[in-house]
């Protein structure tokens, strides 16, 4: 049977967050850290990143290689992610594996080492990552639309990989300010699900975390720019399709409205009885992929739409979007639509937290955002209460004219930015 979580503090403040499974064989544990790109000084473009790669390189116990076969022998997985305001650090391993994980994680945040002749293998392995984003239009859209709608003021408008001139500025000495700066014990929470004894697994932590310090009380986050949506911006280049991102306002993480959003975006593009996959791909076979998202920070957020089509189709499926989208400002969204997209999402949040990794998720992200579980009868409940006068409210809150911002690359028609300027009369192109 599934126990409650449980939360307890380590000798220096860090939250342990667990779900005891016991019908699982496994467990999953991370350690989640409150930094990313957006944390970074101007000097420090990337090395959020950098850092996060930089921590498998070496401990004082342990070379690079001893690490990857360690990772390897542990028969499960073993990772780590840069976001833009948060790292995390993870595994899953079979149960009786958990100590010998938690051991090789614990060395991996206290005793990296950094040596000069890894950190230079490293930048070299991180500027090809760039150019492989570069090479990839349909990744890199996302780079250049932030960049567009947040600016290069802001941190969050520059790619989490950096650049290649910032990376290969990076030596061991500014990893290791950005180290003292960021990776402190108020900034961390630990999870885990799965077949554990939360008792031991506290144990094992304190004595492997529980010394971290505590970060300096004036190194605060930036705030959030305001969404400046800056009309159509295109970005030439000779390429098979044009890749097209448009977006408006989303809501914080933890907006009393954020399950509002979800449902609007998924009946907008979230999957393929959504009405902008069903229009532009179902019924005029004008995209392969087109889809809806949302992006969402402590305290800001975006809801986006990516498509990639013919040079040829670009203004009809812009046009067809804007049409979408103006149809959801105006007609309130019919019942029966309203109650498929929430069951739709209902099921899809059950099914998602069938494994132990997405329940340690999902304990991270209640500790870091609410500082509460948030049960899943909550959730559901949350979802239920959503309405169609709510989803028109957010459809205006969104994507009202004056919110809209196009983001094109490929071989864009000539007149693609004049066409939406003059159908989207608060768009002014800048090409």
């Amino acid at each position: 049977m599934t126990e409650q979580p449980t939360r307890r503090l380590l000798d220096n403040g860090i939250p342990m967050v667990t779900e005891s499974l016991p019908h699982l064989r496994s467990v999953s544990l991370g350690v989640w850290v409150e930094t990313g790109s957006r944390d970074e000084r101007d000097d420090e473009q990337g090395i959020s990143h950098f850092l996060e790669h930089t921590f498998f390189k070496g401990t004082r116990s342990r070379t690079a290689e001893a690490i990857a076969r360690e990772m390897d022998a542990l028969g499960g997985e073993m990772n780590a992610s840069t976001g833009r305001e948060d790292t995390a650090f993870y595994t899953q391993v079979l149960s009786d594996r958990l100590v010998d994980a938690v051991d090789l994680i614990a060395d991996l945040l206290n005793h990296a080492t950094f040596p000069e002749e890894e950190l230079a293998r490293e930048r070299g392995v991180i500027i090809e990552e760039i150019r492989m984003v570069e090479d990839d239009p349909e990744e890199w859209i996302h780079d250049l639309h932030a960049l567009h709608v947040w600016g290069a003021d802001s941190p969050l408008g520059r790619p989490i990989l950096g650049t290649e001139a910032s990376v290969s500025s990076f030596d061991s000495d500014a990893i290791y300010r950005y180290l003292e700066r960021r990776y402190t014990a108020d900034r961390m929470v630990i999870s885990a699900a799965g077949k554990l004894d939360a008792e031991e697994l506290y144990e094992m932590l304190n004595c492997g975390f529980g010394q971290l310090p505590v970060g300096p009380a004036n190194d605060v986050r930036p705030p959030a720019p305001e969404f400046t949506p800056a009309g159509v911006q295109i970005h030439q280049r000779s390429l098979e399709q044009v890749q097209l991102c448009m977006a408006g306002r989303g809501l914080p993480q933890n907006h009393s409205d954020r399950f509002g959003l979800v449902v609007l975006n998924n009946l907008l593009g979230g999957g393929s009885s959504s009405r902008l996959f069903q229009e532009v791909r179902e019924k005029r076979g004008l995209a392969y992929s087109i889809y809806s998202g949302r992006a969402t920070y402590r305290d800001c957020g975006e809801l986006y739409i990516h498509a990639g089509c013919a040079p040829e189709a670009a203004i009809q499926v812009t046009d067809l979007i804007a049409a979408e989208l103006d149809k959801l400002m105006q007609t309130t969204v019919g019942a029966d639509e309203v109650e498929r997209v929430k069951g739709n999402l209902k099921s899809a949040m059950v099914l998602g937290l069938e494994s132990s990794f997405s329940r340690m998720s999902r304990l991270a992200e209640d500790e870091q955002i609410r500082h509460a579980h948030q049960p899943l009868d909550q959730m559901l409940d949350e979802i239920d209460r959503v309405d169609a006068a709510q989803l028109q409210r957010l459809a205006q809150h969104s994507f009202a004219p004056s919110h809209r911002s196009v983001t094109a690359l490929g071989a864009v028609p000539t007149g693609f930015a004049a066409h939406l300027s003059a159908t989207t009369p608060a768009a002014s192109p800048a090409t």
